[in-house]
This record gives C-alpha cells, structure tokens and sequence, in this order.
C-alpha cells in the first residue's frame, strides 16, 4: 500500500526512494520576502511565467534567471527554495540538470486530475492553497482514465487532498518506475491568486533556447 510522509525535516525527502511512498511534503520555515513577493507580484496584475534550466547545483544561476521581475529581498528567497530543490534532486534521482518555473495563477490551470509523465516534481506553493491530489488507494482508475467526465476519481469513501502552503512537497511521476503509475493531482479549485514554484529533473544535454521571462499566459503546472 503507498503511503505519503509529511515532516518537519528536509533529511525525510529521502523516502521518496522507498517502493512504498508516493510522495514526500515537508514543511518550511516562513518567509516574510516570500510573503511580501506575493503581494506585490499579485497587485501588479502580471501573469508571471518564468521558466529555464539550470545545473541542479548552481546556487547562482536563480540570481541571473530572476533579476529582471524580482526584487532582492525576493531573489534572495527565491534562491533558498531552489537551492534546496536542486540539491535534493541531484542527491535523490541523480539528475545534473533541473527545470524551473516560478508563475503567478489566478485559476485552475490543470484542472482535471491527471499524472505527470516524468519521474518525479517537486512543487511550492508560496500562497494561497496547495495543491490536490488522491492517495493511490484511494483512486478509482476507470474515472481516472474516463475522458468524457471531469468527476474526481475517488473511490468510495476514498479522499481529495492538499498539499500544505509553503510545504516542499516531492510527487512520483507515472515514469518513476514500471511498479507505480504516479501521483494522481490537480490545482486546487475555488481559490484565489496563487504563486507557485516548480522543480523538475533533467537528463541529457541543456537546451540552448535559454530562460523565458514575464508572459501574459501562465503554463500548466500542477
């Protein structure tokens, strides 16, 4: 059966390894710069979508890929989550490379449930609700699959989740291993603005179209 590990320690993210955990969230400490980043991308009315790679150790790309849309204070926040991120990627799935996005959404941007093809994601939700998704256990897999209903695949008497605001929370993607089929997610419904991050492991050689900068039309994340 999997199971999900919810902490307080970041040495904990090392149970996505285990066959039986599907997904690791741990908590992080408050971040007043996060905070006041929020409020101030979210009164400019700017729909931010800020992606690129970098190698997964950098501690100074964030500064580079950032500097254009966001503050000091902010960048200097910014860059503890991604250091964070990156190095527990590498360390966890071997990966040298990672993926970014920073993005403001002011609603539903992926909101059917589904699963990422991709090994694994690690998701912060800066503000506003984190993000949905159904224990394995608890999902009904024909809904799941059914194109022609956009009713959560739950079993009965089965539940929705959210991961917590501010956690970092590591999901299983349907490629992590032939044994598990992924974290089963969505955005969360009926919320306001949100300001999300979004890490990725990358393999192979780096993209040379280099990073995007402020659009007006954010991605689909989560």
């Amino acid at each position: 059966m999997m199971q999900c590990l919810l902490s307080d320690r970041t040495g904990d993210f090392a149970a996505i390894c285990d066959e039986d955990i599907e997904l690791v969230s741990v908590a992080r400490p408050p971040s007043g710069s996060l905070d006041a980043l929020a409020e101030r991308l979210f009164a400019s009315r700017h729909n931010v979508q800020t992606q690129w790679e970098q190698a997964a150790r950098d501690a100074d790309a964030p500064l580079a890929a950032l500097s254009m849309s966001i503050d000091a204070d902010g960048l200097g926040a910014h860059g503890e989550e991604i250091t964070l991120a990156g190095d527990m990627l590498n360390r966890l799935v071997g990966c040298e490379r990672i993926g970014i996005r920073v993005t403001t959404l002011r609603r539903p941007m992926c909101p059917r449930f589904h699963v990422d093809n991709i090994p694994c994601r690690m998701l912060v939700t800066i503000r506003e609700s984190g993000t949905e998704w159904i224990a394995n256990g608890d999902v009904d897999q024909a809904l799941l699959a059914a194109r022609d209903t956009d009713a959560p695949p739950v079993r009965r008497g089965g539940d929705i989740r959210q991961l917590p605001t501010r956690n970092s929370s590591l999901l299983k993607g349907g490629a992590w291993n032939h044994r598990f089929g992924g974290v089963v997610h969505r955005s969360p419904h009926g919320v306001g603005e949100r300001l999300l991050l979004s890490f990725d492991p990358l393999y192979g050689p780096a993209r040379r179209d280099g990073p995007l900068q402020i659009v007006d039309s954010p991605s689909l994340l989560d």
